[in-house]
């Protein structure tokens, strides 16, 4: 059993790998809003950066029928 508060040895590395995720997926929002138009494009990275997944679902289901970006 481990005690409290001692860090496990990859705890470090698998945080930053999905830290790196989660910038990466506000990053690909970001730029595709843009390349949409929006005027909400930081809102959306902004959003993704705090809330992480909800607002990739939403961004998704919502731009679901415009295909991809030009």
């Amino acid at each position: 059993m481990i005690p409290l508060g001692i860090a496990l040895p990859w705890s470090l590395p698998l945080t930053l790998v999905i830290y790196g995720v989660v910038v990466a997926a506000a990053v690909w929002i970001y730029r595709d809003a843009k390349a949409r138009g929006s005027r909400y494009a930081p809102l959306w990275a902004l959003s993704t950066l705090v809330f992480t997944i909800v607002p990739v679902l939403a961004y998704l289901y919502l731009h679901r029928e415009a295909g991809p970006a030009r």
